[in-house]
């Protein structure tokens, strides 16, 4: 195990499982991917913040997810294709769709934010890892930053060849993705799995320890995104509101998943603390 993943592992070895903030925790005037909604989520007793990236046309990166321009700005411009000034001269949508005077921010700000506070999950930077990955070394945050993408060969062969050892997690569907990944000489810190229903070899506990003994930490999303797309076979954040905690978060954790990446901390932390 690489002692960069010390951190990780010994935070799970204290509370068994991890909780992860999906964008933050946003709601009401807190905007999502914004400082503001990360230490929400901190106060939720997250212990990991997800911080989406978009990089613009002068090269800048900032915790955006691109695609909700819309919905967070009230423009149909790909932020992408703006320049950093561009991005920073607009005001962002709350949840009642009102102009606030919260700005998208840099990547740099929020990295510098939280630095020596939790465990920071870059998200959609795949796009630009010529460019973050020597910008994510530089910062010297190792024991911090868990780096993830879908499962690229491309990808996997980027970040081997860049020699960094960033913590990374890849975006698993399938087997055969998950062998590909083990061919590359990466620090896999953490996976993160995604099904559909409860019958396959990410819900098989035999799986997961196998994981968990080489070092890698079994990632869950119980996000519910849409009713169209499904991570984690229907146990989600909604059935545990609707139907208990026990019933959707309580059954992940049984099959052996130690990272759960929630829109609602507070309720998951609650939970754990009288679970575990």
């Amino acid at each position: 195990m690489y002692s960069k993943n010390k951190e990780l592992q010994e935070a799970v070895c204290r509370k068994k499982v991890l909780i992860a903030a999906h964008r933050g925790t946003c709601g009401g005037s807190v905007v999502q991917n914004t400082i503001l909604s990360y230490q929400n989520a901190l106060l939720h007793g997250a212990d990991m913040i997800e911080v989406d990236v978009s990089m613009t046309i002068d090269g800048v990166f900032f915790a955006f997810h691109n695609g909700e321009e819309p919905a967070e700005l009230g423009i149909r411009r790909d932020i992408r294709e703006m320049t950093a000034a561009e991005v920073e001269s607009k005001k962002t949508l709350n949840s009642l769709q009102e102009y606030v005077g919260q700005r998208v921010e840099r990547l740099d700000t929020v990295l510098e934010r939280f630095r020596g506070k939790c465990f920071i999950n870059i998200d959609r930077s795949w796009f630009y890892w010529e460019k973050i990955i020597p910008f994510l070394k530089a910062k010297e945050m190792d024991t911090q930053i868990l780096l993830k993408s879908g499962v690229h060969e491309r990808l996997l062969s980027e970040l081997a060849t860049s020699g960094t050892g960033l913590m990374y997690m890849p975006i698993v569907k399938t087997m055969e993705e998950w062998e590909t990944v083990t061919k590359y000489d990466v620090n896999v810190a953490a996976a993160e799995l995604i099904f559909s229903d409860l019958n396959g070899p990410f819900t098989d506990p035999a799986f997961l320890k196998e994981l968990t003994d080489e070092g890698i930490l079994p990632w869950v999303n119980v996000i519910r995104l849409n009713d169209e797309i499904v991570l984690s076979g229907g146990l989600d954040d909604n059935l545990a509101i609707a139907e208990g905690f026990e019933k959707s978060w309580g059954r992940l954790i049984d099959l052996g998943y130690q990272i759960l990446q929630t829109d609602w901390p507070a309720l998951l932390r609650n939970y754990l603390d009288e679970k575990m």
